[in-house]
């Protein structure tokens, strides 16, 4: 059994080797005007648009790809820097709460919108991709075919124009020849009907993946700003907030120095008041010694006018007054 499956591996092989013998010389032939060629004007178009609508999914691949990269970097970076803001935040700051909310927010938002585009646009368009390489495959397939088809078509015509007729080298030849052409017309067939029907599916694939990036970066912009205008408004609060501290911290220190300077003056006010008060009960008490030497003077001009000179007379005199 191993010798007779090698021996029929051999016998493809010799088989596949000869084929590519005979096309390589019926290329020759063609390219130096020996043979004819046949020509499909429509196929060829249509393998110019497969080949141009391949280029330009390949370019939308790569650059949908590198949209993607780009998106999971902003994403990144933006995941840093939010970072950032929240370590600069003070725990006592005003708003932190809000703050931390909106910061991962912004992280999940970001996530969603990628993840969104791989869904939607990338999977799309890797499956949009993933038929060229078989319909390329095919179309190679084809013009092998084909070539094996000249080749067949051209061996046939040879041997019927031979001047030693060989009948049976005759209907091998056409046996061949109508093998080579119905391998080509098959392939050829399904071809015909799918490339026009690929070219023309592009624009409606065009069409969807751009609306739905569009409709995704749409929303995720909208939802962003929304973040973006509460971490403003919560940060303005924050703002407004350390000034009006600020405020109230100036007006008591205000309130502080003015209360320390009424003490310093009262102080000072305590330390005079006793000397003044000193000197006015000197006044008085001065007032009040003048007061009595004149009643005392009076009182003796008046003992002495009434020739009243002894002591105990005097003092006689003034009790019988009282």
């Amino acid at each position: 059994m191993a010798e007779i499956s090698k021996g029929v591996n051999a016998g493809k092989l010799a088989s596949n080797v000869q084929k590519r013998i005979n096309r390589v010389q019926e290329k020759m032939m063609q390219k130096l005007g020996k043979a004819d060629e046949t020509k499909d004007t429509a196929f060829e178009e249509g393998v110019a648009n497969f080949s141009k609508q391949m280029a330009e999914g390949t370019k939308l691949q790569r650059d949908l790809k590198a949209y993607l990269e780009a998106v999971k970097t902003m994403h990144e970076c933006s995941k840093h820097l939010q970072g950032c803001l929240a370590d600069m935040y003070e725990p006592d700051c005003f708003g932190k709460e809000e703050m931390d909310i909106i910061t991962e927010d912004t992280d999940v938002l970001w996530g969603d919108f990628h993840q969104k585009l791989v869904d939607s646009a990338l999977i799309s368009v890797d499956a949009y991709m993933a038929q060229f390489p078989e319909i390329k495959a095919r179309i190679a397939k084809r013009e092998r075919k084909l070539v094996d088809f000249d080749s067949a078509r051209h061996h046939f015509a040879s041997v019927q124009k031979s001047k030693k007729k060989d009948e049976a080298k005759i209907a091998k030849a056409e046996e061949e020849l109508g093998k080579a052409q119905k391998v080509f017309e098959e392939i050829n067939y399904d071809l015909q009907e799918e490339l026009p029907s690929l070219w023309n599916s592009r624009v409606g694939f065009y069409v969807t993946t751009f609306q739905s990036i569009a409709r995704l970066e749409e929303e995720f912009h909208r939802e962003l700003g929304k973040l973006n205008h509460n971490l403003c408004d919560s940060m303005t609060k924050l703002v407004e907030q350390r000034q009006t501290e600020n405020a109230t911290s100036k007006t008591t220190e205000k309130s502080e120095v003015a209360a320390n300077h009424n003490v310093t003056a009262e102080s000072g006010s305590d330390i005079t008041k006793p000397a003044s008060k000193d000197a006015r009960m000197r006044r008085e008490e001065s007032g009040i010694e003048a007061s009595r030497m004149e009643y005392f003077l009076s009182l003796k001009h008046h003992f002495k006018a009434m020739s009243i000179n002894d002591d105990y007379a005097q003092l006689d005199y003034l009790t019988a007054l009282q």
